[in-house]
C-alpha cells in the first residue's frame, strides 16, 4: 500500500513540474461517460496530493483499528486458554494427592483445552469412583472418545463393568505386539466378567510373557478358585500345567481352607511347617480356615513350637487352626500371646471369633477400636 501511494505521489510531482519545465500551463481533461473533469495540471496535482494524503491517513487509521481488534481478541482467548490450562493442571495435582473432591470441583465448573477433554473425563470418572458414585463414573467413561477407551481400562475394571472394553482388550492382547500392561488388564477383565474358559486358554500366554508377579498370580487365582464349586477346586487345580500350579498353589490352599477342606491339603500344610520361610504363608492360609479337622497338622505345629515357642507366625497358625476345629479356649490363649500391632488387622476376625466364644467380649471390642 505504501509503495502504491509513493508511486502516485511521484507521478503527481512529475506532472506538476512538467508545465514549468516546458513553460506551458497545461490542462487535464478526464471524461467518463457523461462526467467530465477539467482543470489545470497544478490544480489537478494539488487535488491528487490531498487525495493521496487522505488515502494514506485512512489506511493508517484502519490498520490501527484492526491491530486493536486483533490484540484484544488475542488477549481474550489467551487468557481463556490460560484458565483452561490452569484447571487441568490443578486437577492433576489434586488427583496425585488423592484429593478427589477438589478434582470434582475444579473440573465440573471449568472447561479445559480440547486436547485434554478425555483426560478431564477420566479424572472425573476416577473422582466419582473414589466417592463411590459408580453410575456417575460410568457416565463419564462412556463419554470418552473410542480411541482413548483402552487408556482408561483400569477405571472400567474399578467400575465393576468392564464388558464395554472387553472386545477391544481381547483384540489388543491377541496381537504379537501386546504390552505387558494390556495382557495384565485383559486377564483382570476376564476374571471380573467370570469368563474362566477364556482365562484358562489365556493363562499360558501370561506365564510365557512373565507379566505377573507372585502377589498378582495369587490374586488372579484367588478369584479363579473362588468362582469354582467347592468340590471342583482340586480338579481345576490339577488340570493346570505344572508351571502354572506353582503360581496357583497359595491361592489353591487358601481356597481349600476357606471351604473347610483342610483334610485334603493337610499333608501340604504339614510340609510348610517344616520350612521356616513358609510359616508366614501358612498363617495367611489358615487365617481363612473354617470348620475342619486337621489333627496331624495341629500336632506338627505344636511339636515345632516346643523348639521355637516365640515363632509368632506358627502361633497365629495354631490359633486359627484351633478356631477351625472348635477349640476356642486354645485359640484365645494363643491370640493373647501372638497378636500385635503388625498382625492385628489381618487376624482380627479370627481373634474376635475365639474371644466371642470364650465370653471375652471386651477383648473382641478392643480389636475393632
Amino acid at each position: 500500500m505504501i509503495g502504491l501511494i509513493i508511486l502516485i505521489v511521484a507521478i503527481v510531482l512529475v506532472l506538476a513540474i512538467t508545465p514549468f519545465v516546458l513553460d506551458e500551463k497545461g490542462y487535464v481533461l478526464i471524461s467518463f461517460n457523461n462526467t467530465t473533469i477539467e482543470g489545470t495540471i497544478v490544480s489537478f496535482c494539488i487535488m491528487a496530493v490531498i487525495s493521496a494524503t487522505i488515502l494514506f491517513l485512512t489506511y493508517k487509521l484502519v490498520r490501527y483499528l484492526l491491530s486493536i481488534y486483533h490484540n484484544t481478541k488475542h488477549g481474550f482467548f489467551a487468557r481463556s486458554e490460560e484458565r483452561k490450562q490452569a484447571a487441568i493442571e490443578q486437577a492433576l495435582w489434586s488427583a496425585i494427592n488423592d484429593d478427589y473432591e477438589l478434582v470434582e470441583q475444579t473440573l465440573s465448573g471449568n472447561s479445559v483445552p480440547s486436547k485434554f477433554e478425555d483426560i478431564r473425563l477420566a479424572l472425573l470418572a476416577k473422582a466419582a469412583l473414589a466417592n463411590n458414585q459408580t453410575d456417575k463414573a460410568l457416565e463419564r467413561l462412556f463419554e470418552i472418545s473410542p480411541e482413548q477407551q483402552l487408556n482408561v481400562a483400569k477405571l472400567w475394571i474399578a467400575s465393576g463393568d468392564s464388558s464395554a472394553i472387553e472386545s477391544q482388550m481381547r483384540a489388543n492382547s491377541d496381537s504379537k505386539k501386546a504390552t505387558p500392561l494390556e495382557l495384565k488388564l485383559y486377564a483382570e477383565i476376564l476374571v471380573q466378567q467370570q469368563h474362566f474358559s477364556a482365562l484358562e486358554d489365556f493363562l499360558p500366554r501370561l506365564l510365557r510373557k512373565k507379566v505377573l508377579n507372585d502377589a498378582q498370580w495369587t490374586q488372579l487365582f484367588n478369584a479363579y478358585f473362588n468362582a469354582q464349586a467347592s468340590d471342583k477346586i482340586t480338579e481345576k487345580y490339577k488340570q493346570l500345567p505344572k508351571k502354572l500350579q506353582a503360581h496357583a498353589n497359595t491361592a489353591y490352599l487358601m481356597q481349600m481352607a476357606k471351604v473347610g477342606q483342610l483334610s485334603a491339603i493337610e499333608s501340604d500344610l504339614i510340609k510348610m511347617v517344616k520350612h521356616d520361610e513358609q510359616h508366614a504363608q501358612l498363617a495367611n492360609i489358615l487365617s481363612n480356615a473354617t470348620s475342619a479337622e486337621a489333627v496331624k497338622l495341629q500336632s506338627s505345629i505344636q511339636e515345632r513350637l516346643k523348639k521355637d515357642d516365640a515363632n509368632n507366625a506358627l502361633l497365629l497358625s495354631l490359633a486359627c487352626l484351633a478356631n477351625a476345629q472348635g477349640d476356642y479356649e486354645l485359640a484365645a490363649k494363643v491370640f493373647d500371646k501372638a497378636l500385635n500391632i503388625e498382625n492385628k488387622k489381618q487376624f482380627a476376625q479370627q481373634a474376635a471369633l475365639s474371644y466371642k466364644n470364650t465370653a471375652q467380649a471386651d477383648k473382641a471390642l478392643v480389636l475393632y477400636q
